[in-house]
């Protein structure tokens, strides 16, 4: 497979600007198959000219269910036993994350609906098994992750495949130092701000951010970017809100999904398509009713839903909260625990649609106003 011309160039927006690599340090490129070769291709040479050292490893994403390996995910789900089920490789996989200064994660999806007939409780108690390991490389913050295109994502966008390359590349190749600076000064209105408040059509929800810290992301995580995010206090959360862009979690379609929240917890939900799947979701764990994340999407180079997290909570005019698991960073972190971490995107590009902190908007109809 050959190397796209732009593969090289957002190697180095990997190496140079998100992970700041230097020479001498341990470089872990993960990979679910073969279809991003000429990107892995890329980071690896990329990484070698800085001098640092490039291992290529095809197994962690797997075990995180991050990826899909080519069916092996399924086989795995579909035939393993209770012990193999329960069975975690945990010195060959912290070994790993050890041995790593720095972590490239690139993600390919053959098929978006492999695991769509696998229990979601099957795999949901997996992930829990899997989280404390997983963890541990998302809290060392030297990590970059990007789903790179395949048919199966463009048919899912409804798009060509090569509309979606074009896409992928004018999503992830911006001015990231330019986002940097817009992004900070949301960053500190919400330092200071107290109360937060959402208003739009079949949307009233407030909940306080005071004492939280906010996070400005700019390509320093995930590729593309563009958000600014923080954790609510759990318990402050109160009121409704409708999700009108559809997600993919685990395999399963969830769409038009309406959460009615009581002191921080999700009393009432509903969805238009999938309830039964919301359901199953909110019941993996107690920290699983309750907000993790609340963030603005802010990259202005994705426009439209693609039925993908990485991408859809960053479009710019958007907002999305996560439910489950808070970082526990003290920038954008905050102390909810849970197994998952289930971004929902809410389109905020209408007249009328509000985000307030403290009163005064920062949001309006899809544009930032600070």
């Amino acid at each position: 497979m050959l190397t796209h011309p732009l593969d090289q160039q957002l190697a180095k927006v990997f190496l140079n600007h998100s992970l700041r690599l230097k020479p001498k340090e341990r470089l872990l490129i993960t990979t679910s198959d073969s279809a991003a070769f000429g990107l892995v291709k890329a980071v690896y040479t990329q990484a070698l000219k800085l001098g640092a050292y490039p291992l290529i490893d095809t197994q962690i994403d797997l075990h995180i269910n991050r990826s899909f390996m080519n069916g092996f995910a399924y086989q795995f789900y579909n035939l393993a036993n209770d012990w193999q089920l329960n069975h975690v490789p945990t010195q060959i996989l912290e070994a790993k994350i050890d041995w790593a200064d720095a972590f490239v994660r690139i993600v390919t999806l053959d098929n978006t609906k492999e695991l769509v007939n696998i229990s979601t409780q099957k795999i949901a108690n997996r992930q829990k098994l899997m989280r404390p390991i997983f963890d541990k490389m998302i809290d060392s913050n030297r990590w970059v992750l990007t789903y790179y295109p395949t048919p199966a994502m463009a048919q899912e966008a409804g798009m060509s495949f090569d509309q979606l390359l074009e896409f992928y590349y004018r999503a992830c190749l911006v001015d990231y130092q330019k986002m940097k600076n817009d992004l900070t000064k949301l960053e500190r209105v919400l330092d200071q701000g107290e109360q937060v408040r959402i208003k739009a059509k079949d949307t009233n929800l407030s909940f306080s951010i005071k004492g939280r810290l906010a996070q400005a992301a700019y390509g320093t995580a995930n590729i593309p970017d563009g958000e600014v995010f923080l954790a609510p206090l759990e318990k402050t959360v109160e009121g409704h809100i409708y999700f009108d862009m559809p997600t993919v979690y685990m395999g399963n379609e969830v769409e038009g999904i309406y959460l009615e929240f009581k002191a921080g917890r999700v009393i009432k939900a509903k969805a238009k398509r999938g309830q039964k799947e919301l359901e199953r979701i909110l019941e993996t764990d107690k920290g699983a009713r309750y907000i993790g994340e609340f963030a603005f999407g802010a990259n202005y180079n994705i426009k439209q839903a693609m039925k993908n997290t990485l991408f859809d909570e960053k479009i710019g005019g958007t907002i999305h909260m996560a439910l489950g698991r808070a970082y526990s960073e003290k920038r954008g972190g905050g102390t909810n625990t849970s197994a998952i971490h289930w971004d929902i995107v809410k389109d905020m590009r209408y007249p009328n649609y509000q985000v307030l902190v403290d009163g005064k908007p920062v949001l309006t109809a899809g544009r930032l106003v600070v």
